[in-house]
């Protein structure tokens, strides 16, 4: 039973389908993969978001937190009483110099 509810903003939900239509460009099973990956963040942040860690990549005086999922993208979310407001995934992928 879910302890929290998830709210995921407007413009998550419309990066998340930007991610999703460039992944499908390359592999439809790496798509449904992501899919399904993010769909299990989504339910382990309504069980308890408070297991992943406060985010120290940048100043964060919020305390925003981030779960990885699909091997390089992070959502970020802030929780307010048993309400999590998801703000942000960002693909974390890094260009290597040549």
């Amino acid at each position: 039973m879910s302890q929290f509810k998830v709210i995921v903003s407007r413009h998550v939900a419309e990066a998340l389908i930007k991610h999703t239509a460039f992944i499908a460009q390359v592999s439809s099973k790496a798509a449904d993969s992501f899919v399904v990956e993010y769909e299990k963040v989504l339910v382990r942040l309504e069980e308890n978001p408070l297991q992943f860690q406060i985010d120290t990549a940048f100043d964060n005086p919020d305390g925003y937190r981030h779960a990885v999922f699909a091997k390089w993208y992070k959502c970020l979310f802030i929780v307010e009483g048993n309400t999590v407001y998801l703000d942000s995934v960002v693909d974390c992928r890094q260009k290597l110099e040549q």
